[in-house]
């Protein structure tokens, strides 16, 4: 039987959006959920959504698109998720948006930029919620994924003492984990519930030009979240994970291409130590030999790294000095071409242990 998901009155609920319109797809039953119990809430926008040039165009019929326009855009899309909210019975003064850079998301992790991760562990220190809603490190928009990681390091920040109750993840993006049901908590939606979310879903206008079907599709009986990334998810990505013997660490790689996600490949490694942001990517060749590891804090070439193996599957030889032991260490593998991730991003364990 499929656990379910239950908010107590005396919760905290904060839900993190990467774009206008994930509050409603993901959470719309759950903020439903929290308002009926008597839960507290707030909705962060990460993004407003104003970088999204296709569905900026089919929507104001213009081919050309500037700044002005989708700043126009964002301020449409911040108006939408609005009235999205409204339907779904939650105050304008628990919704809070940060403005970041719709699809710059995974640039500001990256770039270990310090406004992004401060906005939010602000908003986490601010309200000190008991329960934290976010996306997937697994979901294939890289906004989505890189926000997960942002996430992921702000709760770090925290510390013990301000760790929330329980830290659950979305997906919205990735259709073979979303048939899977391993791992997940199920919350149930009344038809009440269902009627509601998807009348929060339609107040997105703007992404149901194109996407009307596939957005409408999340108003069912049910929503999932996961208090651990999806173990097929995790077996299945192209970083198997990380061993630290010696002097390097090895990351196995197996890299296939996708129909959205192709061309060369690049593995970024990202950890937050004490001491400061490590932001790494190394190009991974098409066959074996000696490649540069770019350092993307001082972008700055920092040492050399071994590659074993060809066409993306083999054996990727770190320096361990570049890596510091009893970290969090996520990866992703990028890939030159294609708007969606390969597999997003995902934790390695095993280049925490000490040598």
């Amino acid at each position: 039987m499929i656990p379910t998901l239950a908010l107590e009155p005396a919760d905290r609920l904060l839900v993190l959006a990467a774009h206008p319109d994930d509050e409603s797809v993901a959470t719309g039953g759950l903020l439903q959920h929290a308002l009926e119990t008597g839960a507290r809430m707030l909705v962060v926008f990460f993004t407003d959504g104003d970088n999204n040039p296709w569905a900026q165009r089919a929507t104001e019929l213009r081919w050309r698109i500037g700044a002005v326009d989708r700043a126009r855009f964002g301020l449409r899309r911040r108006e939408e998720a609005g009235r999205a909210l409204e339907k779904l019975g939650v105050a304008a003064s628990s919704v809070r948006f940060l403005g970041f850079p719709d699809q710059g998301t995974t640039d500001l992790l990256l770039r270990a930029n310090h406004v992004a991760l401060q906005a939010l562990s602000d908003a986490l220190r601010e309200f000190r919620p008991t329960v934290v809603v976010g996306p997937s490190l697994l979901d294939l928009h890289p906004d989505h994924s890189a926000l997960a990681v942002l996430a992921a390091l702000a709760l770090d920040d925290l510390g013990e003492g301000g760790a929330p109750r329980i830290h659950v993840r979305y997906l919205v993006h990735n259709p073979r984990l979303l048939r899977r049901h391993e791992g997940s908590l199920v919350l149930h939606l009344s038809n009440e519930q269902r009627t509601r979310k998807r009348a929060a879903i339609t107040c997105h206008r703007t992404q149901l030009v194109l996407r009307s079907s596939w957005l409408l599709s999340f108003a069912t009986r049910e929503e999932r979240f996961y208090l651990a990334e999806s173990p097929t998810g995790t077996a299945e990505h192209p970083v198997g994970g990380a061993l630290r013997t010696g002097e390097s660490v090895s990351i196995p790689l197996a890299s296939h291409t996708r129909l959205r996600a192709f061309g060369a490949r690049t593995l970024c490694l990202v950890a937050q130590p004490p001491s400061g942001a490590v932001r790494l990517a190394v190009d991974v060749p098409a066959r074996g030999g000696a490649v540069p590891v770019r350092d993307l804090c001082s972008c700055a070439v920092a040492a050399e790294a071994t590659f074993r193996g060809a066409g993306g599957t083999g054996d990727l030889v770190v320096p361990a000095a570049l890596i510091p032991p009893g970290v969090r260490l996520l990866a992703k593998v990028e890939r030159r071409v294609g708007f969606f991730d390969e597999a997003g991003w995902k934790e390695l364990p095993g280049a925490s242990a000490g040598s």
